[in-house]
């Protein structure tokens, strides 16, 4: 067993040996990908920092690839705070979540034929920090108004030990990026793996193509991680019947999955000699809090299970804020942890001074404990959804839909994303305007969103609209 001591993915990462990345032209050592952090730090530590404890905001376009992985790495190493951003986030949303934050500079990944490329955005943009915000992570992506997780060193390193403490991660081990790595979920399978001196490969193919497979035999990938969508596609592409010699275990996190399919890949996992683990997370969490053991996951498929090793749950009373202890009794998941956030940065004044370490996290969502002391999510207090491990605030697309004049409510879970259209039919503004906002906006696939034509809106006696019962309505119109 490794010492959770000697547990950093981003230091002394010639102490492995073997494969640490593969990318689609080349392949590192743990000896070379050292090489490579030592010199981009360098660079970083020369353009960023300036002065006694002045340095300027980072932010990188953090693609699938070796180059970008390793900027990332040697940016944690060189202290400079760091701002990870989808690299297809619209121009104009990423521009204003630098404008708030204050980004001095954006790094570029290497792409075919062209170099790295790190670019100044703003002149005196060094300022003076208490060096304990190592990383931001957006939470609301294209959907919602620029905020950013900040997370410290220390936030990092405790969910890396935590989740290398249950999953049965080895060094001989391949991982394989079926998720973005700007996005915590991903993050973590690449963290992870680099902790213990596994490797990973790096590619952008979808998991839908020839390409991915190719890989994944090729390569000999032994674990595969997913959000509810991967989970349909897997289903969709019978992987039951692929030979799949090296896998070993499957994770799933990024929103619900429903119990039905739960239970399925249990089955499968069981049959195959493979292990399956249902996790649950917030970016806010760094990534993971809770996970049911696989010897569970058959008996309770629609639980999130326990808290990760170093972490505890309460649920409180959403009226008292009373500690529930009685089973099935709903009321607020809190989550503490030595993963929990140091807070929201929304301005740079936030990440400057960023506020007291609270270890701390109302989570917004509704939950309850089952008989048997495990942690059942029953539905969410703020109106958001995950697809594909995308966070989309509801409200947001509400608010932009209506300042274009269009009466739009829209409602969802975490496979199906509606836009439910008040009157008239065939509105073609209204369809336009969704249209662009979903795929262009959104970048969802036409399966996972739909337009509903709805005569009236269902309110409750308070006059709020009644979205559980909108929802319904849209699910009936599907069917």
């Amino acid at each position: 067993m490794t010492s959770t001591a000697s547990l950093s993915f981003y230091t002394d990462l010639g102490r492995f040996s073997g494969i640490a990345l593969i990318g689609e032209t080349e392949q590192l050592s743990y000896a070379e990908l050292e090489q490579r952090v030592q010199q981009t730090e360098l660079q970083i530590k020369q353009t960023c920092i300036t002065g006694s404890n002045h340095v300027a905001l980072l932010a990188l376009l953090f693609s699938s690839s070796i180059d970008a992985v390793v900027i990332y790495l040697a940016a944690l190493r060189s202290q400079v705070p760091l701002l990870l951003v989808d690299p297809e986030l619209a121009q104009a949303a990423k521009m204003q979540m630098y404008e708030q934050l204050g980004v001095g500079f954006e790094f570029t990944a290497a792409k075919k034929n062209q170099p790295s490329k790190l670019k100044q955005l703003r002149s005196n943009c060094h300022w003076p920090t208490t060096g304990t915000v190592a990383l931001m992570l957006s939470t609301s992506g294209s959907s919602g108004s620029p905020k950013a997780v900040m997370l410290s060193a220390d936030n990092l390193r405790a969910n890396t030990i935590s989740i290398t403490q249950y999953l049965p991660i080895q060094p001989t081990d391949v991982a394989i990026t079926t998720l973005p790595l700007h996005y915590s979920y991903g993050l973590s399978v690449l963290n992870t793996h680099l902790a213990l001196g596994a490797a990973m490969v790096l590619t952008e193919q979808p998991l839908m193509s020839r390409e991915f497979w190719q890989l994944v035999r090729s390569h000999n990938v032994s674990s595969l991680a997913g959000v509810p969508f991967h989970y349909q596609m897997l289903q969709m592409l019978r992987i039951e019947r692929m030979e799949l010699p090296a896998m070993r275990y499957l994770t799933q996190a990024g929103g619900k999955l429903n119990a039905q399919a739960v239970s399925h890949f249990a089955n499968l996992a069981a049959e195959k000699g493979w292990q399956f683990f249902v996790m649950y997370g917030q970016t806010e969490a760094t990534a993971r809090m809770a996970f049911t053991p696989p010897e569970l996951i058959s008996k309770y498929p629609d639980v999130i299970g326990q808290a990760i090793p170093g972490g505890r749950f309460e649920i409180r009373n959403l009226d008292t804020d009373e500690k529930v202890t009685a089973a099935g009794q709903e009321g607020e998941l809190w989550y503490f942890g030595d993963n929990v956030m140091l807070g929201y940065a929304e301005s740079h004044a936030d990440w400057l001074q960023p506020p007291e370490v609270a270890q701390v996290l109302a989570t917004g969502d509704i939950a309850c404990w089952t008989e048997q002391g495990l942690v059942k999510i029953t539905g969410r207090l703020s109106r958001f959804i995950k697809m594909r491990g995308k966070r989309i605030q509801l409200d947001h697309l509400e608010q932009t839909l209506k300042e274009q004049d269009v009466e739009v409510y829209c409602c969802g879970q975490d496979d199906q994303l509606f836009f439910a259209i008040v009157g008239g039919e065939g509105n073609p503004k209204a369809a336009e305007l969704i249209q662009q906002l979903a795929t262009e906006h959104l970048h969802l696939h036409p399966s996972l969103w739909a337009k509903v034509q709805l005569e009236a809106v269902p309110y409750l006696s308070s006059g709020k609209v009644n979205y559980s019962a909108l929802l319904q309505q849209c699910l009936q119109e599907q069917e």
